[in-house]
C-alpha cells in the first residue's frame, strides 16, 4: 500500500520543475544540490506524510507566471513593488530602443520669409535640422503663395556625421556631435543588454524553469549589477551628451531655434525617474538623515 501511495506521489513530484523542487527543499532545510531525480529521492526519504505535505504545498506555490497563464489573473498575488519595477524596465527598454532611432536628441531651426504676405506674393521658407544619434535628418519646406498659385513643398534628407556635407558647415561642429551621438549609443546599448537580462530572469523565474548551474549561483549578483547599470547609466550617458553638445564650438547667427529636444528631455526625466523607483528604499533613510542633519 505504501509503495503504491509512493508511487503516486514520485508522479505528481516529477511534474514539478527543478526550481520549484529546490524550493522545497530549501524551505525544509535541505540540500538543493543534484539531478532532478535525486532531488525527488531527496524529498520522497521523508518518509509517506512527509511526500504528501510536499505535495500538497507544491501545489498551492506555483512559480507566479505558470500559475497566471494556466489559471489567470484571480490565482495570483501580485507584488505591488515587483510588478511597478518590472513594469518600469519594459518601458524603459521600449523607450531606450526608441531614443536610439529617434532623430529630436537636438533641434536647429531657421525660418525667413521672401515677399510680402499683405501683397498676397509671398514665400515662407523653413529649414530644420533633427539631430540624432548617427546623423542629421535636414528638413526643408516652403509655404506661401506666388504667381503661379499656392506653394507647398517639403523634401528631407540624412546626412552623415562623418561626411563632407556635414563637415562643410560652419554652424556647428560634427565631430562634437560624432563623439556625443557615439558615446551615447553604447551607453544606452549596454543599458538595453542590461534590461533584457533582467527581463529574462525575471520570466525565467516566473516560469519556473531551471537556471544553469553558473547563473543560478550568481544570480543575484548578476540582477544586482543589471540594475545599477540600467538605472544610472542612461543618465550618466545623458549628461556626457548635455556637456559634449554645450561645448561644441557653434555658430548660431541667423538661426531662430536651437536646443535639445523632445528624445534628450523625455530621457533625463524617464532616467531619472526610473533611477529614484527602483532605489526608493535606499534613497528614503539617507533623505531623512541628511533633514535630520540639517
Amino acid at each position: 500500500m505504501f509503495t503504491i501511495i509512493v508511487w503516486v506521489y514520485m508522479g505528481e513530484l516529477d511534474s514539478l520543475t527543478v526550481v520549484e523542487l529546490k524550493q522545497i527543499l530549501k524551505d525544509k532545510g535541505l540540500p538543493t544540490s543534484g539531478k532532478k531525480s535525486e532531488l525527488i529521492e531527496r524529498l520522497m526519504s521523508n518518509g509517506e506524510e512527509g511526500v504528501s505535505e510536499i505535495v500538497e504545498d507544491s501545489g498551492q506555490q506555483l512559480p507566479f507566471l505558470k500559475s497566471l497563464f494556466s489559471d489567470g489573473f484571480s490565482s495570483v498575488d501580485f507584488d505591488k513593488r515587483l510588478t511597478l519595477r518590472y513594469g518600469a524596465a519594459v518601458f524603459m527598454l521600449f523607450f531606450i530602443i526608441i531614443g536610439l532611432n529617434s532623430n529630436s536628441w537636438y533641434v536647429m531651426e531657421f525660418t525667413a520669409t521672401d515677399g510680402d504676405p499683405d501683397m498676397g506674393i509671398y514665400i515662407e521658407e523653413k529649414t530644420r535640422l533633427n539631430f540624432g544619434l548617427g546623423d542629421i535628418e535636414l528638413v526643408y519646406s516652403a509655404y506661401g503663395i506666388a504667381w503661379g498659385g499656392p506653394v507647398s513643398d517639403e523634401t528631407s534628407e540624412y546626412i552623415e556625421f562623418d561626411g563632407d556635407e556635414c563637415k562643410s558647415t560652419d554652424e556647428f561642429n560634427c565631430n562634437d556631435f560624432s563623439s556625443a551621438g557615439n558615446l551615447n549609443k553604447i551607453a544606452l546599448l549596454i543599458t538595453v543588454l542590461s534590461l533584457l537580462i533582467i527581463i529574462g530572469f525575471g520570466i525565467i523565474n516566473g516560469l519556473g524553469k531551471e537556471l544553469a548551474p553558473i547563473l543560478e549561483n550568481n544570480e543575484k549578483r548578476i540582477c544586482d549589477v543589471s540594475w545599477g547599470i540600467a538605472t544610472i547609466l542612461p543618465f550618466i550617458s545623458i549628461i556626457c551628451y548635455r556637456i559634449l553638445i554645450g561645448s561644441s564650438e557653434m555658430n548660431l547667427e541667423g538661426w531662430d531655434k536651437n536646443g535639445f529636444g523632445l528624445t534628450w528631455w523625455c530621457m533625463l526625466v524617464f532616467s531619472m525617474s526610473f533611477f529614484i523607483l527602483i532605489y526608493n528604499h535606499q534613497i528614503s533613510p539617507i533623505l531623512s538623515r541628511f533633514k535630520q542633519n540639517e
